[in-house]
């Protein structure tokens, strides 16, 4: 299976996540169609990772320092044989059957993207939820801030020749590449909404986009910045209180998911304020100043 061409390409960077990778790993091999290559990018992990790696003959792994996880992704896709290129961080899994499925969806010769929903399995005790992918115009992603726009980069799925064409990710994104290569994906191909469950994220505590979300914000605001004209209807302004307003709201919302008592109520608080000052008459607000004041002398 790796000397030659396999019609599924699946791409795992990985960097100290040995907990999950065995899941990774068995829900790509337990899929109904055997026709696919794993291939790991490892970045000298020192922990379970080499032992579950060993357990598994089939995996193709490169086990080599890099810059972070979009220049492993960018070695799996210059590695990669396969006629669809399957991205999928290995604290994620993909569902049973979904190997049979995406063929039929790629049989016809004019797809080249496939996006779907994703089963998130939480670790803060909540209950697992299915979250419903969207995704109408590419416009929408300039408004990086608002929720038009729901694209689970594991449940994506892409031609090889979507990659020879756009190329790869951008190595100097470490938050937001994903987004960033959708972009310029969008550009010149459709994405066809499936609506359906196509793989499952662990929404576990350790990983960068729940811990860093005020940096993911910040690297998406450098990415589309550049991009704000094309959409403020002449109204720059409006657009900036747009952003601003929005900002706001998504900066409170993670001050309430941060744990209580935490540096994260008052930081993201903080940072609301500063987007839009009349957050401060909100109810929202006005619950979370005293966690926020507990916190910052807990933490302080």
């Amino acid at each position: 299976m790796i000397d030659q061409a396999s019609y599924f390409s699946v791409i795992t960077p990985s960097w100290n996540q040995g907990i999950y990778l065995g899941e990774c790993i068995e829900s790509v091999l337990g899929q109904d169609d055997a026709d696919f290559e794993h291939l790991i990018f490892d970045n000298c992990s020192t922990d379970s990772t080499a032992a579950v790696i060993a357990k598994y003959p089939h995996v193709r792994c490169v086990s080599e320092s890099d810059r972070g996880q979009s220049e492993a992704v960018n070695k799996g896709f210059l590695a990669a044989k396969g006629e669809i290129i399957c991205w999928l961080n290995s604290d994620d899994a993909y569902p049973p059957d979904l190997f049979p499925r995406l063929r039929e969806l790629f049989d016809d010769p004019t797809v080249d993207v496939i996006f779907g929903d994703v089963l998130q399995k939480n670790y803060d005790g909540s209950p697992e939820r299915i979250a419903t992918a969207r995704f109408e115009k590419r416009g929408d992603l300039v408004r990086w801030w608002s929720r038009d726009v729901k694209l689970h980069q594991p449940a994506i799925f892409f031609r090889r020749r979507v990659m020879e064409n756009i190329g790869l990710l951008n190595e100097a994104l470490h938050y937001t590449m994903d987004y960033e290569y959708w972009w310029r994906m969008s550009e010149q191909h459709r994405f066809q909404y499936v609506p359906e469950v196509l793989a499952i994220q662990h929404r576990q505590p350790e990983s960068k986009t729940i811990v860093a979300w005020p940096r993911v914000y910040e690297e998406r605001e450098r990415v589309f910045a550049p991009h704000y004209g094309m959409i403020d209807g002449g109204d720059p302004g409006a657009f900036e209180r747009e952003r601003r307003l929005a900002m706001a709201k998504n900066y409170l919302l993670l001050a309430w998911s941060a744990p209580p008592r935490s540096r994260g109520v008052w930081e993201n608080v903080l940072r609301a304020l500063d987007e839009d000052p009349a957050s401060l008459l909100t109810t929202s607000l006005l619950g979370l100043i005293p966690r926020a004041i507990r916190g910052h002398r807990h933490n302080g």
